[in-house]
């Protein structure tokens, strides 16, 4: 969604329990559903666990469909949905996107700008479980640090890339909210 800055911090939220009960990186679970890397070559560095997925091919006026992916573990799946649960509510709308996403040691995300119309209506918000100062997150050239600890919404419409510089892996959660005006149930 269109910001009036390239971010936005919203509120902070303690991590503390996502990062306990993170699975490892040696972890199967990371290596399920790598569609969204196969589909997007700027992804190609990082792995994702999928929760909420709404198809890039939705447009305002349609019926809002999300698949619901459940091969996580429980014990952090209940953790990610109630962070999401508070974007949500932060945000009045609907979560249609839901997932962890890694960018591994060294990765990085190449610049683009997110073209479908499911990923610009949407508020993108990212909260960041492992991080540290080695990792990038650059809007319109420009370098951002996004901390654990904190919510953001991140406008997704401004070119965008992250660096991970470091020897270590960056996780975020990754939650698109949907605003009410535009979540019309599926039928």
């Amino acid at each position: 969604m269109q910001l009036k800055q390239p971010y936005i911090a919203l509120f902070d939220y303690s991590v503390d329990g996502l990062r306990a009960t993170l699975p490892d990186e040696s972890a199967e679970v990371w290596e399920v559903n790598q569609a969204r890397q196969k589909a997007f070559r700027v992804h190609r560095d990082t792995r994702s666990i999928l929760f909420e997925w709404l198809e890039n091919s939705w447009h305002p006026g349609m019926s809002v469909e999300v698949e619901r992916l459940s091969y996580a573990p429980p014990d952090i799946t209940g953790l990610v949905y109630e962070c999401a649960g508070q974007l949500a509510r932060y945000h009045k709308g609907k979560v249609v996107k839901l997932m962890l996403a890694e960018l591994a040691p060294g990765g990085h995300i190449a610049g683009h700008v997110d073209q479908a119309l499911a990923l610009r209506a949407v508020h993108r918000c990212h909260v960041p479980i492992l991080s540290n100062q080695d990792v990038i997150f650059e809007i319109d050239h420009k370098p951002y640090h996004l901390a654990p600890g904190r919510a953001y919404e991140v406008d997704n419409t401004r070119h965008h890339a992250v660096f991970n510089n470091s020897g270590d892996r960056r996780v975020h959660l990754i939650c698109d909210i949907l605003p009410e005006t535009l979540a019309m149930p599926a039928e």
